[in-house]
């Protein structure tokens, strides 16, 4: 075990859905417009979509990430039965959002990322997976947390006025506007900053609790507009940015390339294309420490069974 680990607890919390749960199906349902359902940002199927992808994160977590305390399953009174050699512990929305019981059933992960710090026993360092995640390597607790009270992303700066103008423009000609970045440049606004703001890319998000008890306790009008709509929508912003921002303030941020170290794989690509960006992963020399694949749902039989022996192979003993 290394220096940092001996240091301070490390927890990982990740969330996680069946779509196929018809007794979520039935609940969501009952609360979804018409309007919102059609729109794939907000409550298109494909958004709660299962396709075993939690039991390789779970698995590549135990693998590559041995020196985590414990892991946290977030979920809606559902249990994906996934085994774990480090201690895992399911919890229930109705525990995160213990006094705030109004505000579910929810459907959208702002809401839900806006109260996992909340999780009792949670560490005050933590990492946030989502369920599409895999690690492919060894990494090491400095990968996330170089020091205590600071993070390592793997993200960059960018500019809250330019940004804004091109989504602004985008807008105007009919696209989406719920969507990530528009809930980053939300939050770092809500956080203070007037110039930029962090653009995160889709990989594990080291968090520090106190920050975000701290932003929250003084802004409980924050927590109240972030979990009050049930799907996504124009008032959302992200929990993990306003963390950022707090900390960017007081020089605990520190960024690198995102390139280096993620392969993401999007479902419109076919076998060639999927096979190409695999190898970034298994070629000699390489370090790309997570995977992601986005959407497995939405493949053909085929692609998904490489996948599949690519992840076995990637996580056997």
């Amino acid at each position: 075990m290394n220096e940092t680990s001996k240091k301070f607890d490390i927890d990982v919390v990740i969330t996680w859905v069946d779509g196929n749960d018809p007794v979520l199906n039935a609940k969501r349902a009952a609360y979804i417009h018409p309007d919102q359902a059609r729109e794939k940002d907000i409550a298109a199927p494909n958004r709660y979509a299962n396709k075993g992808e939690i039991y390789w994160c779970v698995r590549s977590v135990n693998k590559f990430m041995p020196w985590v305390r414990r892991i946290f399953l977030v979920t809606d009174n559902q249990n994906p039965h996934v085994e774990s050699k480090i201690p895992l512990e399911i919890v229930d929305h109705s525990v995160i959002f213990q006094g705030y019981e109004q505000f579910l059933p929810t459907f959208c992960t702002s809401s839900i990322e806006a109260m996992l710090w909340r999780i009792p026993g949670l560490s005050e360092h933590y990492i946030y997976l989502n369920d599409d995640f895999m690690v492919c390597r060894p990494v090491t607790p400095e990968m996330f947390f170089p020091q205590p009270g600071h993070v390592l992303l793997h993200a960059r700066k960018s500019s809250l006025f330019w940004t804004q103008a091109w989504y602004s423009f985008k807008y105007f000609f009919g696209s989406c506007r719920v969507n990530h970045i528009q809930r980053m440049m939300n939050a770092a606004t809500i956080a203070g900053s007037k110039s930029i703001f962090i653009r995160l890319a889709h990989t594990p998000y080291p968090l520090v609790r106190s920050t975000l008890e701290q932003f929250y306790t003084q802004h409980p009008e924050r927590l109240v507009q972030n979990i009050q709509n049930r799907f996504r929508s124009l008032q959302h912003f992200r929990t993990d940015e306003i963390c950022y921002i707090q900390l960017w303030k007081e020089g605990k941020v520190h960024l690198r390339s995102v390139r280096p170290v993620l392969m993401r794989y999007y479902s419109k690509k076919g076998m060639m294309q999927l096979e190409w960006t695999l190898r970034r992963v298994t070629k000699p020399g390489s370090k790309v420490c997570f995977a992601c694949f986005y959407a497995l749902d939405q493949v053909s039989d085929e692609i998904h069974e490489r996948i599949c022996q690519f992840a076995e192979d990637l996580l056997k003993e």
